[in-house]
């Protein structure tokens, strides 16, 4: 690049101080300016140097060689800086990186390699990292700049070189050497590259389990599951019992779909350590993966054995706990939580869960109500409102829900489906169809509020309404099966178009042919149909599936039409002690055998 001589020593003083104050008061987006950097603009310095002419915000650990500010360097800065503020990236990381070359100063280097990355030119940025590595050759920074540039660049030797560098001058209070490295070489989208690298860095160290261990997981990371098993088997041959490797191994095997084989390998493990408390939590959260929730809680309860007080172990085998319905187990252990001050406000919500669950609507909201924060507190509330509308107190339980609206509109939608069911729930057809008409008025295309909408206006005898919503969910999702089912039921339910329902519920069963909603419709479209034993036959899956009231509704129809009426009076006996009060069930009961 040309450069130039300046004779006149008024001009050349001129022309330095105005490179100082660009370079201090700069404000572009590429270099925000320090105190220290403001504060030098207002007093000239006697003499400048590459060392004061440089922002000094960063880096000032960095011992730089002062030295004079050459008319070329003078140049190079200032084109790169001026570029930098229009805009003009690739001028401004070449001249800075000229101006690298130029002077001994690493901290230019720096900027150069900054601005390059701004204006993504990675080949002007290997550049300044090289030169700023031949400035400052034991600066941990630049070598890492350059070893990641040389990676993603496709330098995998020169890239190798650094990395072993950084493997081999590594803080002494680094918890794991390999760590950064790891998540450098994870972040390269050229996956077989990075394996490269690494391979590599291994050979140069053959022995060494983390290097390996390292590679392992880095193989996991690629997908390359061969490769994984093979360095995590070197591992555990030069560090036997290796818990992390253990444990990585397992992983591994499950990726494959080898549940079997990861489970022997902890069983094995676990014999040879039995008291390694890592190991068996691995195990109890493969077992949880594997959906053995008795095995995971046994692993769990041995856990609790060693650590009574660990609230990491009380709290998942509380979780298990509440998933296989142990109800006064889950309890306990929520309850433990407390004591020892953890987990809060997650005892709190589930401990209301497990009150709702057994009936218990006051202790419940008891609970809730103790939920203040956290990811539980807007279900907690949603909850309570329930059960005070259950509890009679429906203007309570709005008014929440209200003021819920009110604090958290992203959660909109899901509240005005809880308040309309609701009103559902006790009657209030009309106010929930106004509730979700309103809603509806914001957002016509919601597909959820369209369809709750839909089976609103059916209860409420406004067929042509329920028609047109659920019509209107099929046009925004052809092939919604909720919104098939739903108007293939009401067609052969409230009308007389048999054929027309048949084709739309024979669609949604297409796609969710183990829905017992779905299968109850086959049934009762084939029974208007005159089909009666196909009808049969679906009902009854669809009651084994579920002992649904609608259904042994449905089902009862059918065998009376059948003559079976002695069983279809011991059906309906059945639904009738397990849904007392179903409004369809009753209806169905008085028509048919008053």
């Amino acid at each position: 690049m040309i450069g130039f001589t300046c004779k006149n020593t008024v001009l050349r003083a001129g022309t330095v101080v105005l490179t100082a104050l660009l370079l201090a008061a700069c404000s572009t987006s590429l270099l925000k300016p320090s105190d220290k950097e403001a504060e030098s603009t207002e007093q000239v310095p006697e003499a400048v140097t590459a060392e004061s002419a440089l922002p000094t915000d960063q880096h000032d650990e960095v011992p730089a060689v002062p030295e004079p500010l050459t008319a070329e360097l003078l140049y190079e800065v200032l084109l790169g800086e001026i570029a930098g503020q229009r805009g003009v990236l690739d001028i401004s990381g070449a001249s800075y990186l000229e101006a690298a070359r130029t002077s001994n100063d690493p901290r230019i280097a720096e900027r150069a390699l900054n601005v390059a990355m701004y204006g993504k030119r990675q080949d002007i940025a290997l550049q300044a990292a090289r030169r700023w590595v031949e400035l400052a050759p034991d600066k941990l920074e630049a070598r890492q700049a350059l070893a990641a540039l040389a990676l993603r660049n496709g330098k995998t030797q020169e890239a190798v070189e650094q990395f072993d560098y950084l493997l081999k001058h590594q803080p002494a209070n680094a918890a794991s050497p390999y760590q950064p490295l790891l998540a450098m070489l994870a972040r390269e989208p050229d996956k077989g590259r990075a394996l490269e690298v690494m391979a590599k860095l291994v050979t140069l160290r053959p022995d060494d389990a983390d290097a390996r261990f390292a590679y392992a997981r880095l193989a996991v990371h690629a997908e390359d599951w061969a490769l994984a098993t093979q360095q995590i088997e070197r591992v555990l041959a030069l560090q036997p019992g290796r818990t992390d490797a253990v444990i990585l191994r397992a992983q591994i095997a499950l990726k494959q779909g080898q549940g079997k084989l990861a489970r022997q390998q902890f069983i094995e493990a676990l014999q040879a350590s039995p008291k390694d408390i890592g190991l068996r939590l691995a195990y109890a959260r493969l077992l949880v993966d594997l959906e053995d929730f008795d095995a995971a809680r046994a692993q769990y309860h041995q856990l609790l054995e060693q650590k009574p007080d660990n609230a990491q172990v009380i709290y998942s085998l509380a979780l298990l706990s509440l998933e296989a319905n142990r109800l006064d187990e889950a309890r306990a252990m929520f309850k433990k939580l407390l004591k020892l001050g953890v987990q809060e406000q997650q005892s709190y919500y589930y401990l209301g869960a497990i009150a709702e669950d057994q009936k218990k609507r006051k202790e419940a909201m008891k609970w809730y109500g103790k939920v203040v924060k956290g990811d539980h507190l807007f279900e907690a509330q949603v909850r309570i409102a329930n059960l005070e509308a259950l509890e009679g107190d429906v203007s309570t339980a709005r008014e929440r829900l209200r003021k819920l609206r009110l604090a958290q509109p992203a959660q909109s939608q899901r509240l005005y489906l809880v308040e309309g069911g609701i009103l559902t729930r006790i009657g209030w057809h009309e106010e929930a169809f106004k509730l979700y008409s309103d809603y509806l008025k914001i957002r016509p295309d919601d597909i959820e509020v369209l369809y709750a909408r839909a089976l609103v206006a059916e209860r409420l005898g406004r067929l042509d309404q329920a028609e047109a919503d659920l019509r209107q969910v099929l046009a925004i999702e052809p092939d919604n099966a909720r919104a098939l089912n739903a108007l293939g039921y009401t067609l052969a339910d409230r009308t007389d178009r048999y054929d027309e329902a048949l084709k739309l519920i024979e669609r949604a069963y297409a796609q969710t042919p183990d829905d017992p909603a779905v299968i109850d419709s086959m049934g009762w479209v084939m029974y208007r149909l005159g089909r009666l034993s196909v009808a049969r036959d679906y009902l009854e899956k669809a009651y084994a599936m579920t002992k649904d009231a609608e259904i042994a509704a449905h089902l009862g129809e059918v065998l009376w039409a059948m003559g079976e009426k002695d069983a279809a009076l011991a059906l309906w006996k059945e639904a009738r002690e397990a849904n007392p009060g179903d409004r369809l069930l009753e209806e169905t009961v008085r028509r048919l055998a008053p």
